[in-house]
């Protein structure tokens, strides 16, 4: 077989049986979407994701996906299936033109249409959980896009024009990266409403012990540090996201910090790990930082930066810190009785 008709292979048969079990409907070739575990709290009981308390983005109107599962770090901490878990050959991103990568337009259709299938199913008349004006409020459609549920979304070569499908939907859209493809970065021509960089290490060694890169770890390290050089010339709202691990990178305040004067973001979010999913098989429970833990860091790297810690959602164990001029809601939060 040829090395085209090679990269013109879908992911690996054991991968997406893996991925279905686990409640994910494969979107395309390669992608896929699962609505996080506040999209039916929200539905139920009015318990909100903490973006809607901290950005005002409505967690029973928001789709969580990925345009590709692949990634090039097998991070000790997420919680989704990794190669490695079922005994599979890492991924490598090589000739990526030659790819039969899925078309944009198709891969936002097909996620519009799933999460509209999924609630059809918790119709409140059938299910009398499911709060009714919350549901019907849903089914208006939803509004936001969150790429960010599994693998690095960078690595989809058209990125650029799956957030301007959303934006022409009416949709906010918001990315997380690992920070690793800022050359993705520089050339897209339209940039997310809210762009998350995971920085997880406040060094190499930290870094690198955590993410487990696949490939490269020195030059994807120095491919994160340019991204953070590249950050103050991007026209889009900026999040330095820790993913805080206890025993492994709650440490170096004062390194983070000197990331965080490089990429001058807009937000530092502190988020607590979640002893969840596979990560349970790579991580002892104790990994898992309590609120005091994340409260406690928060406010040595507010020290530190001399941005304000702005808010909290202690149920999710996250801290937002705040560079006090970014306007801090891209949408009214007016969902009446909403529960943090």
């Amino acid at each position: 077989m040829s090395l085209k008709e090679l990269m013109k292979i879908p992911m690996p048969e054991k991968y997406l049986k893996s991925l279905t079990h686990a409640g994910y409907k494969i979107i395309g070739k390669y992608g896929a979407y699962e609505p996080c575990h506040y999209f039916k709290t929200a539905l139920r009981e009015r318990i909100m994701c903490y973006k809607y308390w901290f950005f005002g983005i409505k967690t029973h109107r928001c789709i969580q996906w990925s345009p590709v599962v692949e990634c090039n770090q097998a991070c000790l901490f997420c919680w989704r299936v990794h190669r490695a878990d079922l005994n599979l050959p890492p991924f490598k991103l090589e000739n990526p033109e030659l790819i039969d990568w899925d078309e944009p337009e198709v891969l936002v259709e097909q996620v519009i249409d799933e999460y509209f299938k999924l609630l059809k199913s918790l119709d409140p008349r059938h299910n009398p959980k499911i709060d009714k004006e919350m549901w019907e409020d849903a089914m208006r459609g939803p509004d936001h896009l969150a790429t960010s549920l599994i693998g690095e979304p960078l690595m989809y070569p058209r990125i650029d024009d799956l957030m301007q499908i959303g934006k022409n939907k009416g949709m906010t859209t918001f990315i997380v990266t690992n920070g690793t493809m800022p050359h993705v970065l520089e050339r897209m021509h339209t940039l997310p409403h809210q762009l998350y960089i995971s920085v997880v290490g406040p060094d190499f060694k930290a870094w690198a012990a955590i993410t487990r890169p696949l490939w490269d770890a020195r030059s994807q390290w120095e491919s994160l540090i340019k991204t953070l050089e590249l950050l103050p010339s991007l026209n889009v709202r900026k999040v330095f996201r820790i993913t805080a691990v206890r025993g492994y990178n709650l440490i170096h305040p004062e390194k983070y910090a000197k990331l965080v004067e490089m990429s001058e973001p807009d937000f530092v979010e502190v988020k607590g790990y979640s002893w969840v999913g596979r990560s349970k098989e790579r991580l002892p429970k104790h990994s898992q930082p309590t609120m005091e833990d994340v409260r406690e860091f928060a406010y040595y790297l507010s020290e530190l930066t001399g941005y304000e810690i702005i808010d909290e959602v202690p149920r999710a164990r996250v801290v937002l810190l705040w560079n006090e001029r970014t306007p801090l809601e891209l949408r009214p939060r007016d969902v009446k009785g909403a529960k943090r």
